[in-house]
């Protein structure tokens, strides 16, 4: 177990035992922010222009008989077939939103002025349009089973990230606020307005924010352990997300197999950008991270300080791995829209380019960003673990092998240098020779002895042979 996996150990460890004193810390301060919000609604209710006081429903009672309304059309099964009332430009998917709730407000019977005047607001202003989770999770649930009617794009939104089973809790859950209506009934809203926000990227930080609420649990602070747990479920999210299918991937496929138009290679590409820095650089950004974000082990961080130093690691690492979420649901936003708005079909001429693009998103989702390491039992990690140990066990080998070779080794150096000691005396005494047999008196004479030298030197040369090739 390396040291980052005993790091990720313990910090699942103290995490859980600090989860039961964070979450009373948080309904604490949850209950202060309630009571501070009750006081200042008991000044309002003086104001004679609150006419919201005099009704008998709340706007959680509302979105209550909403929701049953859309649950009796899930379990029956029954397309709900809306028409678009809204002027007010929004994001294809919030378009759909909020007509599927103006649609609900039809459909509901009692208090007829104050559902007419909330209505009326809400065609108005879409962006005050709140949602309670359960209201959130009805139409997630029937856009997902496609049981809306509006137009050509709403297929699409079947598979659209914030309304998948597997990211709707995680929206919500971060994006939340409390509300408290006129009879102080506290509920958790998601906005129009949040939702919007994350699309359009404004304020410029609205997506570190998103993240930070996502890693912090909605809580004021981020510390080391709970960033490691936390940081490890989103990355568990994300990897199952670029495996099985999504939006983005089966448009590229679509595309494909209808040999059509309908594609564009800058969110093909950026799509790609995306799953591709999230493959490769997952692991090292969580090494990088952990000394960046924690200098000592009980620092805790707040938003401004996390997104100071999650810009400094993007920036070191030349990626913006954290903003992955917030990033693919601006572009299978766009892409929605485009498709919507028949953009897809401006240039009927260009090449269809799709089947490059499939190939490569094939590929990626091949690749497990874990790369091997004992958190995940996936086919491909345990593959790359085999082949991690063979590699180490044929090196031990080796290793070893050098180990017992090791002697013979400096046997053989020891004879080679008597090799080259033998070798230079038997030129020197070739050189003698040589000069010898010029003297006029030795050259009569060398007839006799010449031809038992010859054989003396042709039989040294073998022995010097075997010697070098069986050391």
């Amino acid at each position: 177990m390396n040291p980052l996996q005993q790091l990720y150990l313990q910090a699942i460890i103290k995490h859980q035992e600090q989860e039961k004193v964070k979450q009373e810390e948080q309904v604490s301060k949850q209950s202060q922010e309630i009571l501070q919000q009750q006081q200042l609604l008991s000044l309002m209710s003086y104001t004679p222009n609150n006419l919201v006081e005099k009704k008998a429903w709340s706007l959680i009672d509302i979105q209550n008989r909403v929701t049953q309304y859309f649950q009796q059309q899930v379990l029956r099964k029954q397309v709900v077939t809306i028409t678009n009332c809204i002027e007010y430009h929004l994001p294809y998917f919030l378009t759909v939103l909020a007509n599927l709730i103006i649609h609900g407000l039809d459909k509901i019977q009692g208090e007829i002025e104050q559902i007419s005047l909330l209505k009326t607001q809400y065609i108005a202003q879409p962006t005050r349009i709140t949602m309670s989770s359960s209201l959130f999770q009805t139409l997630s649930l029937l856009l997902r089973s496609q049981l809306v009617s509006f137009d050509k794009g709403t297929q699409y939104l079947s598979k659209f990230l914030v309304f998948r089973d597997d990211f709707s809790d995680i929206f919500f859950n971060t994006l939340y606020q409390y509300s408290i209506s006129s009879n102080q009934q506290v509920s958790q809203q998601l906005s129009f307005t949040q939702l919007n926000s994350m699309i359009k990227k404004m304020p410029e930080d609205v997506w570190g924010t998103f993240i930070f609420k996502m890693l912090s649990q909605q809580q004021q602070k981020l510390n080391k352990d709970q960033f490691l747990v936390q940081f490890n479920q989103y990355t568990v999210n994300m990897n199952n997300f670029f495996k099985k299918s999504n939006l983005i991937f089966d448009v590229v496929e679509n595309s494909v197999k209808q040999t059509a138009q309908m594609h564009n290679d800058s969110i093909f590409q950026e799509y790609l950008l995306i799953m591709g820095s999230f493959k490769a650089t997952t692991q090292d950004f969580l090494k990088k991270a952990t000394s960046v974000y924690f200098e000592d082990q009980n620092d805790e961080i707040d938003l401004i300080e996390f997104n100071i130093r999650t810009q400094k690691i993007h920036k070191q690492m030349n990626c913006s791995l954290l903003y992955i979420l917030p990033m693919l649901l601006q572009i299978e936003s766009h892409m929605i829209d485009m498709i919507q708005q028949d953009r897809y079909n401006d240039n009927s001429q260009a090449k269809n380019s799709s089947n490059y693009y499939l190939k490569m998103i094939e590929k990626l989702k091949n690749k497990c960003v874990y790369n091997g390491e004992e958190e995940c039992n996936c086919k491909k990690c345990q593959c790359i673990r085999r082949n991690r140990n063979s590699a180490k066990e044929s090196q031990r080998k080796k290793r070893e092998a050098l180990d017992k070779i090791g002697p013979l080794q400096d046997a053989y150096e020891e004879l080679q240098k008597k090799v080259k000691v033998i070798e230079n005396e038997n030129e020197t005494l070739r050189q003698l020779l040589t000069e010898v047999f010029k003297h006029p008196t030795v050259s009569v004479l060398s007839p006799e002895f010449i031809e038992p030298l010859t054989k003396v030197i042709q039989d040294t040369d073998p022995v010097q042979h075997s010697s070098s090739y069986e050391c």
